[in-house]
């Protein structure tokens, strides 16, 4: 019956939507019901309860954690149930991540007592799947075994549902003021490489060759742009976690913008792709890329020359919105003449 419940769960998570790792640091406090089948031998049948559990990231793939849960167990016809309190340490590894579902394994030891007589110690082992609900809690299911180590290392097996929330550490940045287009943020925890430092200063040297080549053109007499047709070459799109695919708010304003630039043939579009803070600084560079670079593929399929596309990643690195959703975006920086848009 254990068995069945845990596959039918897992079944079920399978159809989640993206979530990520947890980076260093992070907390984990969860709470949870629980049920669990005893060896007859121990005098006990079926325990039913609850619990709570506080852990630790090491890294995104490795866990430590703390646990106590009670539970009260029925006996053998005619003896009066008892309470079971168990307390376990463990440390769990995250072997796969699909999207927002992780599963789970691990090991550790214990202590259990019972209201009358047992008091056991021994070891125990764990396997589970979590859910991400959102960027800071997810549903979690676990099925556990305990050997008894003074019982004859008889067992019991035990499964979990519950909620973990996590408590992300904090992360000290400051700003960069450097010559070209925009500003950078730098992060402390992840220094930038000297190959990155080099890639970063060609990629300002030649927006900032572009952008005098286009300030220093004639300019020729036209009207402004209208504040609509302004707001449409400056929207953003935005993407869901830990994705670079389009969704479809971004594929429709993507139409609209290729209707600007096909109107505009000397109009150069640069591409800006951004993060939230979630993984590791070269994780989401690459992350930024590919979705500066999933912008560029979508308007280059509609017409757009490529030659006029420039893309670039900004990672984590400005996080100038007010949630995680908003900074998982990419942003337009025209490069233009100031008389060659037209409505």
């Amino acid at each position: 019956m254990l068995f069945r419940v845990i596959t039918v769960g897992v079944a079920a998570l399978a159809l989640a939507v993206p979530a990520a790792a947890q980076e260093r640091g992070t907390m984990e406090f969860g709470a949870f019901g629980s049920a669990a089948t005893f060896d007859n031998a121990l005098s006990l049948k079926t325990g039913y309860g609850g619990g709570g559990r506080i852990g630790m990231f090491l890294d995104p793939r490795w866990l430590v954690e703390f646990e106590k849960a009670e539970m009260r167990a029925t006996r053998p016809t005619g003896l009066k149930d008892v309470n079971v309190g168990i307390l376990a340490s463990r440390l769990i590894f995250v072997p796969v991540t699909s999207g927002a579902l992780s599963f789970l394994v691990g090991g550790g030891a214990g202590i259990s007592t019972e209201t009358n007589f047992l008091h056991s110690y021994g070891v125990d082992a764990l396997v589970g799947a979590k859910l991400a609900l959102t960027d800071n809690a997810s549903l979690r299911v676990d099925g556990t075994w305990d050997w008894l180590a003074n019982e004859d290392w008889k067992a019991y097996k035990s499964v979990r549902v519950g909620i973990s929330v996590y408590r992300h550490p904090n992360r000290s940045v400051q700003r960069v003021t450097v010559a070209g287009p925009a500003p950078m943020m730098m992060n402390h925890e992840d220094s930038v490489s000297a190959s990155e430092t080099r890639r970063l200063r060609e990629r300002d040297n030649a927006l900032r060759t572009l952008r005098d080549s286009l300030r220093n053109a004639p300019v020729r007499t036209s009207a402004m742009t209208s504040p609509a047709t302004l707001a449409t070459m400056q929207a953003r799109i935005h993407f869901a976690f830990d994705k670079s695919a389009l969704t479809d708010s971004a594929t429709r304003i993507l139409n609209e913008k290729v209707e600007v630039f096909r109107a505009n043939p000397a109009m150069t579009i640069a591409i800006m792709g951004f993060t939230d803070v979630k993984g590791t600084d070269a994780y989401n560079m690459a992350l930024g890329e590919r979705r500066a670079q999933a912008a560029k593929d979508y308007i280059v399929g509609h017409g757009i020359d490529a030659g006029r596309v420039i893309i670039d990643s900004k990672g984590e690195r400005e996080q100038v919105e007010s949630t995680d959703a908003a900074n998982r975006r990419a942003v337009f920086q025209l490069l233009i003449t100031p008389d060659v848009v037209k409505e």
